[in-house]
């Protein structure tokens, strides 16, 4: 059982577990009343694993940060993936009934990182900020944010310059299928070149079953804030994620449907997907991240620059907004008082509460 730090406010509730600090339980209230737990929990999460099993995989839920994201090939005596922040212990440095900062346990190439996570009243949304103080060097970074889809997802997001997948496959057999043929750039999303030689409509999900895929969209730096949305039409919700591009400048995309094959995955671990908002080149190594790879030669960096008196700071907020009758996938998310507001091709809106400032630094 994870040892947890929770918190709540009157239309949001979860908790941080105190391993790997992932987010457990994140229950959002609408505006009707209803509670909705959209956040992904992975099966064997009660289960007895191997001794092998790194933490992030035994605690597998809701976001979590990841220092470096991605496979850890760099750092060492650290060859856990997603690495120390994913994985190790975070120590409560302070709390309140809607608020926690939380410290990292050791340090990540020198740095010391902070956690702060907090919930507001009157929205459902979650707010969360890492500081990297010190260190030094290269370092890929992300949130790893996950959602359940019981049903059809339409997917919506900001601006971009590149829609790309990895280099090599996700998977291989007879350990897994990959669903997109590796090492393409995608120029409609629509019709992504799948493995198997057919093709895939990423907009929406589950798009396959059977398969995992992973794809990466090089957000539009030039916008004040980007946005990731997933519109569940059946339950009546949008989620949202916002972050600055800056920051953050690259969102990838993980369709997990039951395309891994071995344990503790064993062919179960369907209807998930990642919409993790990084620094990185893809999920691939640290030292592929460092790099200097085609995307952070184009504009894109798929690193964060530690020094030993500079500070990192990365902010990411997610939330959710009831859905009117008929919305569709995400179109635009703009800036309005109190929040944002959400539009589809058809002229739908819908309004989320949050305080845009917490990512862009500008006072409304």
């Amino acid at each position: 059982m994870a040892n947890l730090f929770p918190i709540a406010s009157n239309r949001t509730s979860l908790a941080v577990t105190q391993t790997g600090g992932h987010l457990s339980g994140v229950t959002f209230t609408l505006r009707d009343g209803r509670q909705v737990r959209p956040m992904h929990l992975a099966p064997w999460v009660n289960e007895t694993l191997p001794d092998d099993a790194p933490p992030v995989l035994r605690m597998l839920r809701g976001d979590f940060f990841c220092a470096p994201f991605g496979s850890s090939d760099v750092i060492s005596g650290e060859s856990r993936v997603h690495g120390l922040a994913a994985n190790g212990t975070w120590r409560l440095a302070k709390s309140s009934t809607a608020q926690l900062d939380a410290v990292l346990d050791g340090d990540v190439m020198g740095a010391i990182i902070t956690k702060h996570v907090d919930v507001r009243p009157g929205e459902a949304a979650v707010y969360q900020r890492h500081t990297l103080a010190g260190g030094r060097g290269r370092l890929p970074v992300g949130h790893h944010a996950m959602l359940r889809a019981e049903h059809p997802l339409q997917l919506g997001f900001s601006r971009w310059t590149q829609a790309l997948t990895p280099p090599e496959p996700v998977e291989t057999p007879p350990h897994g299928r990959p669903l997109l043929l590796n090492d393409q750039a995608i120029t409609d999303l629509r019709t992504a070149k799948r493995a198997d030689g057919g093709h895939a409509d990423l907009t929406v999900y589950p798009t396959a079953d059977g398969y995992e895929a992973i794809w990466m969209l090089v957000n539009d730096q030039t916008q004040s804030f980007a946005w990731t949305a997933a519109t569940s039409q059946t339950e009546g919700w949008i989620w949202f994620g916002l972050k600055n591009p800056s920051v953050l400048p690259q969102t990838l995309m993980w369709f997990s449907n039951g395309g891994h094959d071995y344990a503790p995955w064993n062919g179960r671990h369907k209807r998930v997907i990642g919409l993790e908002e990084i620094c990185g080149y893809f999920h691939l190594s640290h030292a592929k991240s460092a790099g200097e790879k085609p995307v952070a030669a184009a504009g894109s960096p798929t690193a964060v620059d530690l020094q030993p008196n500079g500070v990192v700071s990365i902010s990411y907020l997610f939330g959710l907004a009831d859905a009117p009758s008929g919305f569709g996938a995400v179109t635009d998310i703009r800036e309005t008082t109190g929040g944002v507001m959400l539009s589809d091709a058809a002229g739908h809106t819908a309004f989320g509460a949050c305080d845009t400032s917490f990512i862009t630094g500008k006072q409304a």
